[in-house]
């Protein structure tokens, strides 16, 4: 979405340590201006898809934002109030339209809404274009379900 919107944008996945039992990791950045390297400090926005992830709020700034899959997230995990944070059962709205692969955009579609990033028609747009290079038109329909039921969802502050 930020590329569409003519911006700078760097991405660094880290998938490998996944296969050592390690946690798996994408830093995104995007700016009106010059982007140094995708380096994982001084972050706004951390989303955590399961509890380990929740490690990399070490690297946030005071007043960042953290959204964190309540289905992989105990109950019981107390975020310090230096962050504002959102609970959101990613993985439940994703299986209610039977598409397990679309919990990451749940997540997604709680960030734009929380925070405004981008315009939700242009991220719809976005979401259509991205799925229809990778999917057929049936789950690409999937797909943005759970997204637009995670912006309704999002607007509660756990």
């Amino acid at each position: 979405m930020a590329l569409q919107e003519g911006m700078n944008v760097t991405w660094m996945p880290a998938y490998g340590p996944t296969m050592r039992g390690g946690k798996a990791y994408s830093v995104v950045k995007y700016s009106d201006g010059p982007l140094g390297g995708p380096d994982m400090e001084d972050m706004d926005i951390l989303v955590a898809m399961n509890q380990p992830s929740l490690e990399y709020m070490k690297y946030m700034k005071e007043g960042g934002l953290v959204i964190m899959n309540s289905d992989n997230v105990a109950d019981d995990v107390e975020i310090d109030e230096k962050y504002d944070s959102v609970r959101i059962p990613c993985m439940t709205l994703a299986l209610k339209v039977n598409n397990p692969k679309a919990a990451n955009i749940v997540a997604i579609g709680a960030m734009i809404k929380k925070c405004g990033l981008f315009e939700e028609e242009k991220a719809k747009e976005a979401l259509k274009k991205s799925s229809k290079k990778k999917e057929k038109a049936n789950l690409r329909q999937q797909m943005k379900q759970p997204l637009w039921k995670a912006i309704t969802a999002c607007k509660r502050r756990h």
